[in-house]
């Protein structure tokens, strides 16, 4: 016998049991079952009979009894109640395919990411996904994004592989590792409910810096940090314009995260560079690198010391999730967003990014991984150590300063676009010319 009846014949059953009182009762009945039918995207079976079933009943299916029996003697309809717990039995299962892959990467027992620097960001990253999957550990290596390509590339040439996912910046992933198919397909490790549920995200979709949307995917954002300023040796207002670094009070006052090396230096100088119509393009990159003797570092950490320390009042370019750390502690550090200069702000995606390694050792544990960090909880705990707004809607904003946060009116340059990301070879090569006059 069949393991369900037919939708007459629900009704049939129904009726039997239940004393529908009115049309109005009835017609709004019905309107319940149709939307219970269609609930999360799969057709709903009215409960069978207790003779038609193959085995025993579940315990939810004898509670719609229970609750027949008890709408039989009062003399009520209590029809929502009699077949949502057996339609919610059903409508709320989880699918097996993805309890398999949960399965096989808790067996798989490990997922080895590249990401980057600092404690907070690290704890993001791991102890919110290791309490809800301890069987999985997560091997995090935090380093600068500058360091993932060398560092990856060398054990994909040794045929070592070791490492599932990457957490970067889109030139890492765009100039460093898709040329040379370091980087494979993310949609396919997509697997779980949280990366197949496109409607918690803005504009309903998953966004992605590489214009195929395939290798590199972005789950947040902040308007760029200008520069990080000593907040006792830079008056506010002081600096209106990116030209106004320029004058000669700032002279050997400037470092700058190396611009001619993936990292925020080479984002704030593609802005410069490609926005000449601004007062900015080639002219304003000639003039800051030849007259302000612009201290370089590819350390982050110690030019954001130096901040904190007063050896140079302004910092362009070092990590704002590290300045945020910093300001925490309590040190002199202030963040000063791109949106407040005259120019206006533009968008990065920072290190909000994620790619999968080829050949990754741990694909199952990739997906449940994937799944976690795209989720409420893994997109909220990652935003408030990061500093980044997440592109996911339900999650919270309040933590992020106003000025470093994307307003939804304002259209904003996107730097971490593949169109900027592939003309900052050219960037790098312009800065060597300047630098070397």
């Amino acid at each position: 016998m069949q393991n369900s009846i037919s939708s007459s014949g629900f009704w049939c059953w129904l009726s039997a049991v239940i004393p529908v009182k009115t049309g109005i009762q009835v017609l709004f009945s019905c309107m319940i079952f149709e939307m219970l039918k269609n609930m999360n995207g799969r057709k709903v079976i009215a409960p069978s009979t207790p003779s038609s079933q193959s085995g025993p009943p579940t315990p939810l299916f004898l509670l719609s009894y229970v609750f027949a029996f008890f709408a039989f003697f009062a003399r009520d309809t209590l029809l929502l109640l009699v077949f949502v717990s057996p339609a919610i039995a059903y409508g709320a299962s989880v699918d097996p395919s993805w309890e398999k892959i949960v399965a096989a990467g808790k067996k798989e027992g490990k997922v080895v990411v590249f990401g980057p620097p600092g404690p907070d960001v690290r704890d993001a990253y791991t102890l919110g996904f290791q309490k809800k999957y301890p069987e999985i550990e997560v091997d995090f290596n935090g380093m600068q994004g500058a360091q993932v390509a060398p560092k990856l590339l060398a054990e994909l040439k040794a045929q070592q592989y070791r490492t599932d996912l990457t957490i970067a910046g889109t030139t890492t992933a765009l100039e460093g590792l898709v040329p040379v198919n370091a980087i494979v397909p993310i949609q396919p490790f997509l697997a779980g409910p949280e990366g197949r549920d496109l409607s918690k995200w803005k504009a309903g979709k998953l966004h992605f810096s590489d214009d195929g949307e395939k290798y590199n995917l972005v789950y947040g954002n902040r308007v760029q940090v200008a520069f990080v300023h000593n907040r006792d040796l830079v008056a506010p207002g002081k600096v209106k314009s990116w030209r106004d670094l320029l004058n000669s009070e700032w002279k050997g006052k400037i470092a700058m995260l190396d611009p001619r090396r993936a990292g925020g230096g080479l984002d704030i100088a593609t802005f410069w560079y490609t926005n000449e119509k601004l007062g900015l393009g080639k002219n304003f990159l000639k003039q800051l690198f030849a007259t302000q003797d612009i201290f370089m570092s590819n350390e982050e950490r110690q030019i954001v010391d130096f901040v904190a320390r007063g050896r140079y009042p302004i910092a362009i370019g070092p990590s704002g999730t590290l300045s945020f750390q910093l300001k925490a502690q309590g040190l002199p550090v202030e963040l000063f967003g791109s949106a407040g200069l005259q120019e206006g702000g533009f968008v990065t995606a920072s290190n909000g990014t994620i790619s999968v390694v080829k050949n990754a050792p741990h694909p199952n544990a990739v997906k449940v991984y994937l799944n976690y960090l795209l989720s409420n909880e893994g997109q909220t705990t990652w935003s408030k150590a990061s500093g980044l707004a997440s592109l996911r809607r339900d999650v919270p904003r309040d933590h992020i300063p106003e000025i470093l946060l994307p307003q939804e009116s304002v259209s904003y340059q996107e730097t971490y676009r593949e169109k900027y990301v592939l003309m900052r070879r050219e960037i790098a090569d312009f800065i060597n010319i300047v630098l070397q006059r």
